[in-house]
C-alpha cells in the first residue's frame, strides 16, 4: 500500500513518498489515506504481537514501529504509526482507538493533530531514542519484508516473545547501500547473495534486539536451518519452516556468531537509527 511516509523500489532504487505530487492527487486520495498513532504501554508489552496482528487484520498497515523507554509510563513502550487506505485521518484515529484502545493498555492519539505531534515525537528528527541496550549478551533478529507484507509480523513477534526477551525493536526502510553493507560477509560465499540483498529492500524490515544468556545460539536454533526446504523436513516447527518460502525469503536473519551479536545490533539500533 502506498501512503505518505512509505517507500517504493523502482529499478533497484528506493524512493520515499514525502507528499502528494499536486493538488489534484491530494484531493483525490488525501481524504482516503488516514494515519493513527498508538503507544503500547509496559503493562501490554507481552501482548505487542497480538496488538499488531489486530491492527493489520482491521485494514491498517504498520508504517513505523519503535520501542522506547518511557519514564512517564514506567517502562518499555512500543510506538506504532499505522496507515489506512480506506479512512480519512479522523476516521482512522477513531477506528484505531476502537481496535486497540480498550482497557487502557495502549495510548491512542485522539485527533489528527495529535497524530502529527505524537509521530514527530517518536519518529521524526531528534525523536525519542530506541530502547536498545549495550551491556548485555544479545543477538539480532531481522524480520524480512515478505513476513510483513504477508501480514504475519504480529504473529511472529508473539512467537519470539514467548521464548525470548525483546529489549528493543524498530522498523527500518533499508536502501541498497545499507543492505549491501549488512550482507557483505555473504558476498562471494552464498550464490543467493544478490537475491538476499534485493529482497531486503523490497519493503520494511523489523529489527529486534534479543537479550539473555546464550541467546545467539538459542535463537539460531529457534529459527531453524537457513534453507527453508531443509527446515520444513528437519525442523518443521521453527520460524523458517513456518514463515519461509525460499532461501532469500526465509523469514528472518539471525546472528551467526556470539561475537557478532553486539555488532549487528549496533549496526541497526545505533548507526542506521541515526541516519
Amino acid at each position: 500500500m502506498l501512503y505518505i511516509g512509505s517507500a517504493v523500489t523502482i529499478y533497484s532504487r528506493q524512493y520515499h513518498i514525502i507528499d502528494f505530487a499536486d493538488q489534484g492527487t491530494r484531493n483525490k486520495f488525501g481524504t482516503h489515506n488516514g494515519k493513527a498513532f498508538g503507544l503500547i504501554k509496559p503493562e501490554s508489552r507481552s501482548s505487542c504481537g497480538s496488538i499488531l496482528s489486530a491492527i493489520r487484520a482491521n485494514g491498517f498497515t504498520v508504517a513505523e514501529l519503535k520501542s522506547v523507554w518511557s519514564e512517564e509510563h514506567g517502562g518499555l513502550c512500543t510506538a506504532v504509526l499505522a496507515a489506512s487506505s480506506n479512512s480519512s485521518t479522523d476516521g482512522a484515529v477513531e477506528k484505531f482507538a476502537r481496535i486497540v484502545g480498550g482497557g487502557g493498555g495502549v495510548y491512542c492519539s485522539q485527533t489528527a493533530d495529535d497524530v502529527v505531534s505524537d509521530s514527530a515525537m517518536y519518529f521524526g528528527e531528534n525523536s525519542v531514542e530506541n530502547s536498545s541496550v549495550g551491556d548485555q549478551e544479545c543477538t539480532l533478529c531481522l524480520i524480512k519484508p515478505h513476513v510483513i507484507q504477508d501480514g504475519k509480523l504480529g504473529e511472529m513477534i508473539s512467537a519470539i516473545q514467548s521464548d525470548f526477551t525483546v529489549a528493543s525493536m524498530q522498523m527500518f526502510y533499508l536502501d541498497r547501500n545499507s543492505a549491501v553493507e549488512f550482507y557483505d560477509v555473504y558476498r562471494g560465499v552464498l550464490p543467493q547473495y544478490a537475491e538476499m540483498v534485493n529482497h531486503l529492500i523490497e519493503g520494511p524490515v523489523v529489527a529486534l534486539q534479543l537479550v539473555g544468556q546464550n541467546v545467539v545460539e538459542d535463537f539460531r536454533e529457534f529459527c531453524g536451518p537457513v534453507n527453508v526446504e531443509l527446515a520444513k523436513i528437519l525442523r518443521p516447527k521453527t520460524l523458517r519452516s513456518v514463515y519461509g518460502s525460499c532461501f532469500a525469503k526465509n523469514a528472518v536473519h539471525a546472528t551467526d556468531l556470539s561475537e557478532d551479536g553486539g555488532l549487528e545490533v549496533k549496526f541497526f539500533f545505533d548507526i542506521l537509527a541515526h541516519i
